[in-house]
């Protein structure tokens, strides 16, 4: 039997990219790799940052909401993956800058919340909602995001604790 040389070797090579690739899509040693976790990623190698470290994503760019994928199984079929995925992209070239996998707990929230603070715009276009920053817990004061200046950073006031 005669065997083709250069046609083992492609095969082989084939063969073993598809185990890394389902082993990678398998992986349980990351604490972000479950189809039931919320993973966050910051794609910047585009963005050049300011001298404070902000990154300022070009116009082009659209948010949408997606279903997770985890990939395929051995036969060909999408893994199951109850997440779902908020990404910024830019559709023109298939770069995503920010994507957030959740799980639909996170995301029913974050829909009430935006639902929320939508409405209450909408009723009065000059409401407020600002995150406090830090934690007592933490040994952080308390603070509240006030404004952002020129240069991109967030201007911090600190809060009596309650």
């Amino acid at each position: 039997m005669k065997v083709n040389l250069k046609r083992v070797i492609v095969v082989g090579a084939l063969i073993g990219a598809s185990v890394m690739g389902l082993w990678a899509a398998e992986r349980t040693d990351h604490p972000q790799s479950s189809s039931l976790a919320n993973s966050y990623y910051l794609y910047t190698a585009r963005f050049s940052p300011s001298k404070t470290g902000v990154v300022a994503i070009p116009v082009g760019y659209v948010w949408s909401v997606e279903t997770s994928w985890r990939g395929v199984d051995p036969h060909g079929n999408n893994l199951a993956d109850t997440r779902v995925m908020l990404r910024l992209h830019n559709p023109n070239e298939n770069f995503s800058a920010i994507t957030a996998q959740m799980d639909l707990a996170t995301a029913a929230k974050l829909h009430h919340d935006l639902g929320e603070i939508i409405i209450k715009k909408l009723q009065d276009p000059a409401f407020q909602d600002r995150p406090h920053v830090g934690s007592a817990k933490q040994g952080n004061p308390n603070r509240t995001i006030i404004g952002v200046d020129a240069d991109g950073v967030a201007i911090l006031k600190d809060e009596e604790p309650k």
